[in-house]
């Protein structure tokens, strides 16, 4: 996810660091900023805590729409 990409760079903190602060691996980390995986919702609410509610539970859902609007231009 791009936001969450952003607000780590702005912070300064690194990927591993935040990994193990919501209690995930960097591979999975990896999953979320990259690949756009969506979050479970433990995981979602773990980062809305640490980010203070910059990145909020609503943000993955938005993101979810989104995918799903693209998938369907593919397809369509």
């Amino acid at each position: 996810m791009k936001k969450l990409c952003e607000w780590l760079e702005k912070k300064c903190i690194k990927q591993k660091g935040f990994a193990k602060e919501i209690g995930i691996s960097t591979s999975s980390l990896h999953q979320i900023l990259r690949l756009g995986q969506v979050p479970s919702l433990r995981v979602a609410y773990e980062i809305e805590k640490f980010t203070q509610g910059d990145i909020t539970l609503y943000d993955w859902i938005d993101q979810r729409v989104e995918a799903g609007k693209e998938k369907k231009n593919k397809d369509g």
